[in-house]
């Protein structure tokens, strides 16, 4: 149990002495002291478990002393107060003191016993509160953080149904004229087909991957015998393609690995495709690749910075940094970081002025790869 903090706030020298002698005798109460109000006042704060105060102080009476102390505090961080008196003794004034915020009103003189059982009821009873404030504040957090997570979901629904019937609507445009006119169905036409219905496959694995991974999943991989350096080659020369940097690659030692060469890609394509995004325009984007033992380490640089939001939400699918132009759903990077990790390697994000940088770890062979 921890520490209680008790505040005596007493004119008299001797009703101090008294009440930190009955004190005394508990090891986990801390004992501070006041001799009038404004000092009271003064060393009220939210870090005070429990006040004495005397009603009849020199500079204020102790109901003013409340009503100041809730001023400064607020009503949920005042501790809570004992009257103490030795002129003020009448039912009503105790029914005053205890109407304007004491928990408990005692007279002189002072009983040790009574004095020490009120003060552990309260006590009692302020572990009970901090208790409910403590799943009070959780639940208005959780509150909140399902507010946010339904407004992320809303907006990626209406970013991923949109982005869906752009594709759906160039396949079916495509396979009607096909259908009306058989002499059109040209191999343009079918490739068209053919492209879009591998968007819409795209899309909607993206999403079954990250939905996996959200409930503990990892991404199954299947491996194939692939050499390091040609794969690296053809998937530059067609981000070259996509991107308006050029993207410079530097090979390190030759190897063959046990990869899912589809998984791989995708994580390429992301690192180099976010790069561009973060990166400026007219600097290229530098893709280094070495050999360490049995690891393939894979570093893309670019001058430019990755903003502090995205840094801080690297696994957070749907989340769209505000640095961002085009209309993406957040997937890109939480979908590389959980590749990675179903590769049996790491990723990492970090800004290392003037670059942004990323290292990508992975083994030679995919130990758990089917």
């Amino acid at each position: 149990m921890r520490t209680r903090r008790i505040l005596i706030i007493d004119d008299m020298d001797a009703n101090r002495y008294v009440l930190r002698k009955i004190l005394a005798s508990e090891p986990r109460y801390e004992v501070i002291e006041a001799s009038n109000g404004a000092e009271g006042l003064a060393r009220l704060d939210a870090h005070v478990d429990l006040a004495i105060l005397d009603v009849n102080l020199p500079d204020m009476t102790g109901f003013e002393l409340v009503r100041a102390a809730e001023e400064k505090l607020g009503s949920e961080h005042m501790p809570a107060i004992i009257n103490v008196s030795a002129t003020f003794i009448s039912g009503s004034d105790k029914a005053m003191g205890l109407n304007n915020g004491a928990r408990a009103y005692l007279t002189h003189p002072i009983d040790a016993e009574e004095m020490l059982a009120t003060i552990t009821s309260l006590m009692k009873s302020n572990n009970r509160l901090e208790r409910i404030e403590r799943r009070r504040k959780m639940a208005v957090a959780r509150s909140e953080s399902l507010r946010s997570e339904k407004i992320t979901l809303e907006r990626f629904m209406r970013s991923f149904s949109h982005d869906l019937r752009s594709p759906l609507a160039a396949a079916t445009m495509a396979a009607g004229l096909m259908k009306r006119n058989p002499a059109r169905r040209t191999e343009e036409l079918i490739k068209v087909v053919e492209d879009n219905l591998k968007r819409i496959d795209r899309m909607i694995t993206n999403v079954l991957d990250v939905s996996h991974v959200a409930i503990g999943g990892g991404i199954e991989l299947c491996a194939e015998m692939l050499d390091l350096h040609a794969l690296l080659a053809e998937a530059s020369e067609n981000l070259r393609l996509q991107v308006a940097q050029p993207v410079e690659l530097h090979l390190g030692g030759a190897a063959q690995v046990h990869w899912d060469r589809n998984a791989f890609l995708r994580i390429y394509d992301n690192l180099v495709i976010n790069a561009a995004k973060h990166g400026a325009q007219d600097t290229p984007i530098d893709v280094e690749q070495l050999l360490r033992d049995d690891e393939v380490l894979l570093r893309v640089t670019n001058h430019g910075a990755f903003p502090d939001e995205v840094l801080a939400n690297l696994a957070t699918p749907y989340f769209i940094s505000t640095r961002s132009d085009t209309k993406g759903w957040g997937l890109g990077l939480p979908i590389v970081k959980a590749l990675c990790e179903s590769f049996g390697g790491t990723v990492n994000f970090h800004n290392h002025a003037p670059l942004a940088c990323v290292e990508v770890c992975l083994p030679l062979r995919l130990a758990s790869a089917s």
